[in-house]
């Protein structure tokens, strides 16, 4: 359950730290369950003139369980008047927003999406651009259609995101029930997700062994097989890397790494693995439900609200950084470029905002 005190002193710290400010404008966003709840509430909090959350059924509940949620919390904190659950995608009010989020209800934002938008919108991916996947959001018609995009920095001192990743580890093993120190554990996975891990890991005290995908994102037999032996945990963290891990398709399966280590359980963050493979072989795993490679199991959201709070809040003060320059009469081009120059926690795409990246 929600510390919704709690959640909104954090909300006032974020909107206040990121200098938010959305008076004047128009935020369309998700109105979603758990903790992702909070997003139309803080681009309200921070002064939107209405705040438009679009939800669907799904398997975390219907679209009116969604709406009523979201209205609940926006009573209880005082700004239902500026708060609008959308059911519908055809819904015209949508034509009206001056920024639009990339989060799950609102996805994809493909051409049907994008054409009934408004000349001045902006996007602000709420998350870093490397994530950029081309099924969520349609970028090339976006450059054509003069709609500036730009991903949030989650580097920037304020933001650190990546360092929830180790305590995202932490947490997941503890639920299944490892203790973690003194524990022999093997963290698959490489790059910086990896690295913080590991890091989070050894610093609880538990014997940590890192094993890397090769450069094609596999997993070697005979390397796999000398050290995924005789563990307590596997912590899957590959989040560049979308060729299989674990299970059919791979040349380590988890009927192997039910033979090398019994007992052995699996905390899985992100990386390709044979989920049914995993299953039939009844080695315990958490969480129960395995995304697809590309996404993520758990986001830093399942360690508690500073993370997804601090994320959003940035990411709209990128949306309405972008907003406010296309008001002025910047092409889409140049007020990317000028938030670029102007904000740290914006981030451009690599290959195409080189020239202006700070």
């Amino acid at each position: 359950m929600m510390n919704e005190i709690r959640a909104q002193q954090l909300v006032r710290q974020a909107i206040k730290t990121f200098s938010l400010d959305l008076h004047g404008l128009v935020v369309l966003t998700e109105a979603a369950s758990g903790l992702y709840a909070l997003t139309p509430l803080i681009a309200a909090c921070a002064g939107a003139d209405r705040v438009l959350a679009l939800t669907r059924d799904s398997r975390f509940g219907s679209a009116t369980a969604m709406r009523d949620m979201t209205m609940a919390l926006a009573r209880r904190w005082a700004i239902a008047d500026r708060v609008k659950v959308l059911l519908s995608r055809d819904d015209e009010q949508i034509s009206t927003a001056d920024i639009v989020t990339n989060l799950g209800f609102v996805r994809p934002l493909d051409m049907a999406l994008l054409t009934r938008l408004k000349p001045t919108v902006a996007i602000p991916l709420m998350w870093e651009t490397w994530e950029f996947r081309p099924a969520d959001l349609d970028l090339e018609a976006c450059r054509r259609l003069g709609i500036p995009v730009l991903g949030t920095n989650e580097h920037v001192p304020e933001l650190q995101t990546i360092g929830y990743i180790g305590h995202l580890s932490l947490k997941l093993l503890f639920d299944l029930d490892i203790e973690i120190f003194r524990s022999r554990i093997v963290v698959i996975g490489s790059g910086e997700f990896a690295s913080v891990a590991v890091t989070a890991l050894e610093g609880a005290g538990a014997f940590v062994v890192q094993l890397v995908p090769t450069s094609v994102g596999r997993l070697e037999y005979a390397e796999a097989r000398e050290v995924l032996r005789d563990l307590d945990a596997v912590v899957i963290v590959e989040h560049h890397s979308r060729t299989q891990l674990i299970g059919q398709g791979s040349s380590v399966t988890a009927t192997n790494l039910a033979e090398w280590s019994p007992g052995v359980v699996v905390a899985h963050i992100c990386g390709a693995v044979d989920r049914e493979d995993l299953r039939e072989s009844r080695i315990q795993h958490a969480p129960a439900e395995i995304a697809s490679a590309g996404h993520m199991s758990v986001a830093t959201d399942y360690v508690g609200p500073r993370p997804l709070i601090e994320l959003h809040t940035a990411g709209l003060r990128v949306g309405e950084a972008l907003a406010r320059a296309r008001l002025h009469g910047l092409t889409a081009r140049e007020a990317e470029d000028e938030v670029l120059q102007s904000l740290a926690v914006a981030q451009g795409f690599v290959g195409y905002h080189d020239a202006v990246q700070r």
